[in-house]
C-alpha cells in the first residue's frame, strides 16, 4: 500500500459522508417529534375552537334557564281608541273601558280685526290669564305692541299657562287662545286694561268680548264599571303596571297577558348557538375521502379534521341534537316546541309553533323548554366544564358538570406531550452536536496519525529502493 493510499482513507469528502450519515440516523427520531409536535398543536387549536363555541352555547343556555322569569306581558287592545303599554308589575287579565270622552283644552277667540298688524286700541295696557286651578298672571303690553300679533308674542312669552295664535278669516283676523294643557283645572280667564280692555273672558259673566269655543274639561270613562276621571288623555295608570292613551271617544277592552316573545328569541338563539356548535365538531371530525373526475384529469387526495377519531368529541354533537329530540312531557315534545333536526344535523326552531304550544298551555311550555336547556347543559357540561361558565340556580336540579370537561383534560394531556417533545428534542440535538463533534475529532486524530504512518512508508520505500539498487550494482 503507498503512503498516498493510506492517507486518503480519510480525506474530505469521505469524512463529510461519514459525518453527514450520522447527522441523519441522529436527526430521524427528532423529525418524527417535529411532526408529532405539529399534530398536536393542531389538535389543541381544533379543541380550542370547539370549547370556544360551547362556551358561546352555554351563555345562550343561560338565557333560557329560567322560562318563566324571561316571558314579559303584553297588553292589547279590542280599538283604536286606546292604545296601552304593559310593564311588568302589571296583572293579567281584561279590563273593559265604557263611555270614553276625551280631555280637550279651553279655546277662546276674538271678534275679528281689520289685521294682525291692526292697533286694538289707544296707548298701552295689560292682560291678567287666571287658570282655574288657582294660578294667575298679568302681561303687559306697550302701546307699540297693541296689535293682535304682539298681544299674541306677549302672551307666548310669558308662559301663563296658555298659548296665542292669530288665525286669518275672509272676514279678518282673530285673535285665538287655547290652554296650554287639557283638563277641567286649566280652564282659565282673561281680563284687559287699558287698550286692551276689549280682550276679557269670564265663565261666570256674561258680558265677555271673548268668545268660547271649547270649554276645558277631564277626560272620563268607566273601567270596569268605576267610573275615572283623568286631567290629560294620555300617559293614563288608573291601574298598576298599565299605561293607557285615549285616542278618542267610545269603549274597548284590553287585555294583559304573558308574551313568549322574550322566550320565542331566546329559544332562537339557542338554536343558532347549537348549530354554530354542531357545525364546528363536525368540520374538525370531518373525513373526506379521495375524488376524481370522470375523466381522470382531476383529483382530490382524503382529507380528515384533526380530530377524526377523537370518539368523546365526535359523540358530542350527537348527544346535544339527541338532549333535544328525546325531550318531551305533559303531552308536549320537541317537535311540538318548534324545534326540528334536519338529516345533517342542523337545528330550526318555529317561532310560530313556539307561539302556539306556548299559547295552549304555556306551564307545560315551559317545563319542556327548561328539560331541553338542563339536558343540553349536562352534555355542554361534560365537555368544557362548570370553570368559568354561569348556571343559574334554576339549573341546579340537573347532572353537576366537573369543574374540567374532557376537552381541557385532553388540551392539557396534548400541551403536557409537547412540552415532553420539546425537551426531548433539545436533549436529542445536544447529544446529536456532541456525537458529531466527537466523531469530527476521531477522524482528526486518525487521520494525523495515518499522515505520520504515510511518511514512515514513503521513507521505508525509498529507502528500500536505494538498497536493492546498490546491491545489483555490486
Amino acid at each position: 500500500m503507498s503512503g498516498s493510499s493510506v492517507s486518503g482513507l480519510f480525506s474530505s469528502g469521505f469524512v463529510k459522508s461519514i459525518v453527514t450519515q450520522l447527522e441523519q440516523r441522529l436527526q430521524a427520531p427528532i423529525t418524527v417529534e417535529q411532526q408529532q409536535i405539529k399534530t398536536d398543536q393542531t389538535q389543541i387549536s381544533a379543541l380550542g375552537k370547539v370549547q370556544s363555541a360551547l362556551s358561546s352555547l352555554n351563555g345562550a343556555l343561560s338565557g333560557i334557564a329560567d322560562p318563566a322569569s324571561i316571558n314579559a306581558l303584553s297588553a292589547t287592545s279590542t280599538t283604536t281608541n286606546v292604545s296601552v303599554k304593559a310593564a311588568s308589575s302589571a296583572t293579567t287579565g281584561t279590563y273593559s273601558l265604557t263611555n270614553i270622552k276625551l280631555a280637550k283644552s279651553q279655546e277662546l277667540y276674538s271678534k275679528t280685526y281689520a289685521s294682525a298688524s291692526a292697533a286694538l286700541g289707544s296707548g298701552s295696557g295689560s292682560l291678567t290669564i287666571s287658570l282655574n286651578g288657582g294660578t294667575s298672571k298679568t302681561i303687559n303690553i306697550a302701546s307699540s305692541k297693541d296689535t293682535l300679533s304682539g298681544v299674541a308674542s306677549a302672551i307666548n312669552a310669558a308662559s301663563a299657562g296658555v298659548s296665542a295664535s292669530v288665525v286669518s278669516t275672509s272676514s279678518g283676523d282673530r285673535l285665538v287662545l287655547n290652554s296650554a294643557k287639557t283638563g277641567s283645572s286649566n280652564g282659565f280667564s282673561v281680563s284687559g286694561t287699558g287698550a286692551l280692555a276689549g280682550l276679557s273672558y269670564s265663565a261666570s259673566s256674561p258680558s265677555a268680548t271673548l268668545t268660547l269655543a271649547q270649554s276645558a274639561r277631564n277626560a272620563t270613562f268607566n273601567l270596569n264599571g268605576v267610573p275615572i276621571s283623568e286631567a290629560s288623555n294620555s300617559s293614563l295608570s288608573p291601574i298598576k303596571g298599565l299605561t293607557l292613551n285615549l285616542t278618542a271617544s267610545g269603549s274597548a277592552d284590553v287585555t294583559v297577558a304573558v308574551s313568549p316573545n322574550s322566550l320565542s328569541s331566546a329559544l332562537s338563539t339557542f338554536a343558532s348557538k347549537l348549530n354554530a356548535a354542531v357545525g364546528v365538531i363536525q368540520k374538525e371530525t370531518v373525513y373526506k375521502p379521495a375524488t376524481s373526475s370522470a375523466s381522470g384529469s382531476s383529483s382530490k387526495a382524503a382529507s380528515a379534521g384533526p380530530l377524526l377519531g377523537n370518539v368523546q368529541v365526535q359523540q358530542l354533537g350527537q348527544s346535544m341534537l339527541s338532549a333535544i329530540s328525546s325531550a318531551a312531557g305533559s303531552g308536549l315534545s320537541a317537535a311540538a316546541l318548534g324545534f326540528s333536526i334536519s338529516s345533517s344535523g342542523k337545528v330550526s326552531f318555529s317561532s310560530s309553533t313556539f307561539a302556539t304550544a306556548y299559547k295552549s298551555n304555556p306551564t307545560a311550555a315551559n317545563n319542556l323548554v327548561k328539560q331541553i336547556e338542563t339536558n343540553v347543559r349536562s352534555v355542554v357540561g361534560g365537555a368544557v366544564g362548570t370553570a368559568g361558565a354561569t348556571f343559574s340556580s334554576a339549573s341546579a336540579s340537573g347532572p353537576t358538570p366537573p369543574p374540567t370537561g374532557f376537552i381541557q383534560a385532553a388540551v392539557t394531556d396534548l400541551q403536557s406531550n409537547v412540552t415532553s417533545f420539546k425537551q426531548e428534542i433539545t436533549a436529542q440535538n445536544q447529544e446529536m452536536i456532541q456525537q458529531v463533534n466527537n466523531l469530527t475529532t476521531q477522524f482528526a486524530n486518525a487521520e494525523s496519525q495515518t499522515s505520520g504512518a504515510s511518511s514512515t512508508l514513503g521513507y521505508l520505500s525509498a529507502f528500500l529502493n536505494t538498497s536493492s539498487s546498490s546491491k545489483s550494482g555490486g
